[in-house]
């Protein structure tokens, strides 16, 4: 995984001519007002890797580390990371006004690190610095030796992330050199990435993994560190090993091409880069501008990381959402539920129906019962109170009896056919409509409800379907015109 991306890096400066030159009549044209310090620098560096730097004097590899820490802005390039950055320098993040103690709280302040940790990491700062007193002192009074162990001290131990080492190690004695080397290798076993500037070759060989070698602003090698210092040996070997007038030509050839760098065949690259991962020429505005003037980071990288994105999220709300069924799935579904809903409906409404039937069928036969009971008590007492008629009421007894189990016979009979007479009524509405449902009192007949109701006898057994029978029970219901 990478710390950090750069891609495409330059940066231009301008070449300013003093007023001597001018006075003898050298002119600054288009062709050579200014040059290039970096020409397209590419490279990344993984977790916990140091990537090594070198190049002769003026090849821009203290450039490189400034852009990278944000003490400058590249002209244009993209650089890709997440990670803090701590910059250790003799000339950039130490403030000469400030003591050596002001300036390690200043920088916890700026990590924007609790007070607790702070100090626990100002102890680690102090520990490993070794100045003493020299902290209490001003630091444009210390010497480069005392600014390269306060400038490291800070970097290795305010929660480094990535840390940049610009061409330091020289400027230590051997023993802080070895305590410097044991806190690198620490850091990178923890995850911690360099980039480490230095003049020597053995240094770069004994911490980085990878070495970049810059030449004129130019990337002229990037890959195993040994294989690259090998190959920067045989060009420093050549040229020294040329005549003073050779070494000069060469150097003029190598600063024209610096003036005359096209970043035009730069960007070209990038267009190219852009359109292998499938943007069209409608998007070279947006990618113009972002080679040019927003610099920030590689928007490839953004465009991978935003569809990523969006394809984890549309998985994760696929498995999440049940799967929807077709259309014919639909109506069916919707269809399934109105015919079972339906028929639980019917099947509740004719259950309460007919329970409504039996409860007012059981209500009449509990009447029809308490009026025979009452009956037969009411025969008993008269009995009971003649003592002239009490052979005949024994005879009249068995008789009632007789009379009271062909009553409940023929009740039952009339019943049926009363529930048949019902149904053919309810059936014609006009019949309801001329007829009404009477009880039978305690010994009332045909004859008296016919009288009462203004018909005929016959009408009445017509209406009951009771044929050529006149007998009549209380409690009955009896079907009568109006």
């Amino acid at each position: 995984m990478a710390k950090i991306e750069l891609k495409y890096i330059t940066k231009e400066s301008p070449l300013l001519i003093d007023k001597k030159e001018k006075n003898k009549g050298v002119v600054q044209t288009a062709e050579n007002d200014s040059f290039w310090q970096l020409r397209g620098i590419s490279l990344n560096v993984s977790d916990g890797e140091a990537v090594g730097l070198v190049g002769m004097n003026g090849s821009g590899k203290a450039t490189l580390l400034q852009i990278i820490a944000g003490v400058t802005q590249q002209t244009t390039g993209f650089i890709t990371t997440s990670s803090r950055i701590n910059f250790a320098s003799v000339t950039h993040g130490l403030t000469d006004d400030q003591t050596g103690l002001e300036n390690i709280r200043t920088k916890i302040s700026q990590a924007q690190i609790d007070s607790f940790k702070g100090d626990h990491l100002t102890n680690g700062v102090i520990n490993f610095c070794e100045l003493g007193q020299w902290l209490y002192r001003p630091v444009s009074e210390y010497s480069v030796g005392m600014r390269a162990r306060l400038s490291l001290g800070m970097a290795l131990y305010i929660e480094p992330e990535l840390v940049l080492i610009d061409d330091l190690f020289f400027l230590l004695d051997q023993d802080f050199f070895q305590k410097t080397s044991a806190r690198i290798q620490r850091l990178k076993d923890l995850g911690v990435s360099f980039f480490i500037s230095d003049s020597r070759g053995l240094n770069v060989e004994a911490f980085c993994e990878r070495t970049v070698w810059l030449q004129f602003g130019e990337q002229q090698d990037f890959g195993p560190s040994q294989d690259v210092m090998q190959q920067y040996q045989y060009f420093t070997n050549y040229y020294y090993g040329l005549s003073l007038p050779e070494q000069n030509d060469y150097l003029a050839k190598k600063q024209q091409e610096q003036v005359n760098f096209d970043i035009d065949r730069l960007y070209d690259e990038f267009k190219g880069e852009q359109y292998k991962q499938g943007y069209t020429r409608k998007d070279e505005p947006r990618m113009r501008k972002a080679f040019f003037v927003e610099r920030g980071s590689d928007p490839v990288v953004k465009e991978k990381e935003r569809k990523a994105g969006s394809t984890t999220e549309t998985t994760t709300t696929a498995e999440n959402q049940p799967k929807k069924s077709g259309k014919w799935g639909w109506i069916v579904t919707v269809a399934l539920i109105i015919l079972f809903g339906g028929g639980w409906w019917l099947a509740d409404s004719q259950q309460f129906s007919l329970s409504g039937k039996q409860a007012n069928e059981s209500s009449k036969m509990a009447e029809r019962q308490k009026a025979d009971s009452s009956s037969l008590a009411a025969a008993k007492k008269d009995a009971t109170s003649d003592p002239k008629n009490n052979d005949s009421t024994k005879a009249d007894k068995s008789s009632s009896e007789k009379k009271a189990s062909s009553s409940k016979k023929e009740s039952s009979e009339k019943k049926a056919r009363s529930s048949k007479s019902s149904s053919s009524k309810d059936n014609s509405s006009s019949s309801s409509e001329e007829t009404q449902t009477v009880n039978v009192s305690d010994g009332e007949t045909i004859g008296q409800l016919a009288q009462k109701y203004a018909t005929s006898v016959s009408k009445i057994q017509e209406l009951n379907d009771m044929g050529s029978d006149v007998n009549l029970t209380a409690g009955d219901s009896v079907t009568v015109p109006k």
